[in-house]
């Protein structure tokens, strides 16, 4: 058994609400979360503290020194949360799981990322010496991991803890989210014809996207991840049902496998915008964020030894795969350089959902293989 009761941690976490206020501008942030863990951690003995990421909302930065000489590891992962599309967290616990926002996404690999970090500083023997960051605003732009790149020191590479239902990830898909403006004129609607409909427009490129680009991207494939993706995410357009639409907006969202850049992606969708002829002007708006894919090699020693740590907790070998979402290691690794490997407890399936949950059988486990893995990590020379 661990020395913090990782379930009893991971429901606290998940009764405080941490929803991103960038996608839910009613919420607090997740700045009562951030003091809640520095505190929970100084409770055990470990240094803690904020970090100023964004205005409100702080990174939180935790250290635990290992064997003099061991290299240092980064467990990381994020605080913050998408809305709550019932209204509120949803928090119960029944039939071995733990339901509510965040509990899988990724409050579940945070807890257990603490509770092993709590049992790394009463343990003897070698070890790396490992810092914990909980950072903010994943779910959006990834700008606590972009505070935390020029803060950290040297490290062998981070565990980005995420639902990997315990499996190691080390490829996985950047992404861009970029917004196709169509410009149209408006009219009364019994006199369509005098307009320039911005929705139909906009569905006219939308589809082309979807169908002509989509169908290029769905030919490519990663073998570790499938084929790139372009998904139409949110509209808006239109000011009342009598008025021809003047203006409509498409959100984007182009997932990058690992090795394709920003740029040619924008370039590309902006060609295949050009290509569709309408009176009203489309254009593609500059990019919220553009973020890399990344791909850790199968032969790095942290990939290596987090495969070690999973079959020495879990009895069976498992090869390090890949995922087609993104997380942190897209600043991290991505821009940042750090070589990075996704693990965590939960599904992905479970994430983002209505009724999120994660199975806290794995809670256990996770922890013991975190420990395991900054003991076998205590065997890289720096």
């Amino acid at each position: 058994m661990s020395v913090v009761d990782v379930i009893g941690l991971l429901e606290e976490l998940v009764l405080i609400d941490s929803q991103n206020p960038t996608l839910q501008p009613h919420s607090n942030g997740e700045g009562e979360l951030a003091r809640h863990v520095v505190a929970t951690l100084a409770q055990h003995g470990i240094d803690a503290s904020l970090q100023d990421a964004l205005l409100a909302r702080p990174n939180v930065i935790a250290r635990v020194d290992g064997t003099p000489g061991a290299p240092t590891l980064l467990f990381e992962a994020h605080l913050d949360t998408v809305p709550c599309s019932q209204g509120d967290i949803g928090f119960r616990r029944e039939g071995g799981r733990l339901h509510g926002r965040g509990s899988c996404d990724t409050k579940a690999s945070l807890a257990a990322m603490m509770a092993a970090l709590v049992e790394l500083a009463e343990l003897d023997g070698p070890r790396a010496t490992v810092i914990l960051a909980g950072v903010v605003d994943e779910e959006a732009t990834m700008q606590g991991a972009a505070a935390l790149i020029d803060s950290l020191p040297k490290v062998m590479g981070a565990i980005i803890g995420e639902p990997t239902s315990l499996l190691p990830i080390r490829a996985h898909n950047g992404f861009i989210r970029v917004k196709l403006h169509a410009h149209g004129r408006a009219s009364h609607s019994s006199k369509a014809h005098l307009g320039q409909n911005a929705v139909v427009d906009a569905s006219r490129a939308t589809v082309a996207l979807t169908d002509l680009l989509g169908e290029s991207l769905r030919a490519r494939g990663h073998a570790l991840i499938g084929p790139a993706l372009l998904t139409p995410t949110m509209v808006s357009g239109g000011i009342a049902p009598n008025v021809v639409p003047d203006a409509c907006d498409v959100t984007l969202d182009r997932r990058l496998a690992p090795g394709e850049r920003v740029q040619d992606a924008l370039d590309e969708i902006r060609a295949t915008v050009e290509s569709v002829h309408t009176e009203g002007r489309l254009e593609l708006g500059e990019p919220s964020v553009g973020l890399p894919g990344i791909e850790t090699p199968a032969d790095h020693p942290l990939v290596k030894m987090l495969a070690q740590a999973i079959t020495e907790v879990l009895g069976d070998e498992h090869e390090a795969g890949g995922v087609p979402y993104s997380t942190d290691a897209c600043r991290l690794g991505g821009v940042g350089g750090l070589d990075c490997v996704v693990f965590g407890l939960g599904s992905i399936d479970q994430a983002h959902t209505a009724d999120e949950w994660v199975d806290l059988h794995e809670a256990e486990r996770a922890v013991q293989i975190l420990v395991r893995l900054a003991q076998l990590c205590a065997q890289v020379t720096p």
